[in-house]
């Protein structure tokens, strides 16, 4: 997948949606019961850098401005959300810390160990949301159901 697409310049319209390709998954208690799907089709990873210079090509401000405010940015948020606190971004959304817990059969026996694993959660706001309902889906040309 590559990352040197060309992407439309911001607040261009796209000509093609959102592209999904069908697979197929058996249903684990009956592998004979197959249904098929849409899955989208991922174009790749925007880096950093790409997002500097998207950001740089809409705004006044210069690229090593830009690279600043992001990794600032990016440290500010780790470590609000360790300290606790949810972190809201009013127009894209909520981040917040998740866990994957153990149970314990008694109250005592909780404590640090029982956090098995630590994630970040992601709660789209409203603005967001409203823009990703109206995507448009295109069935992607090469779809051979897999």
């Amino acid at each position: 997948m590559s990352s040197d697409k060309q992407l439309p310049e911001l607040g261009e319209p796209r000509v093609h949606g959102q592209e999904y390709k069908v697979v197929s998954k058996a249903n684990p208690q009956n592998r004979e019961d197959v249904k098929f799907y849409p899955q989208i089709v991922h174009k790749g990873i925007i880096s950093r850098a790409r997002l500097e210079a998207a950001i740089v090509r809409e705004t006044s401000l210069s690229r090593s401005d830009v690279r600043a405010l992001l990794v600032i940015f990016s440290d500010l948020v780790s470590d609000y959300l360790t300290q606790g606190f949810k972190v809201r971004l009013e127009e894209l959304g909520l981040l917040s810390l998740r866990t994957k817990t153990k149970g314990e059969v008694n109250q005592e026996d909780v404590n640090a160990k029982s956090i098995e694993h630590v994630s970040v959660g992601f709660r789209g706001a409203g603005e967001l949301m409203e823009k990703l309902a109206k995507t448009k889906f295109d069935k992607a040309k090469d779809n051979g159901a897999s």
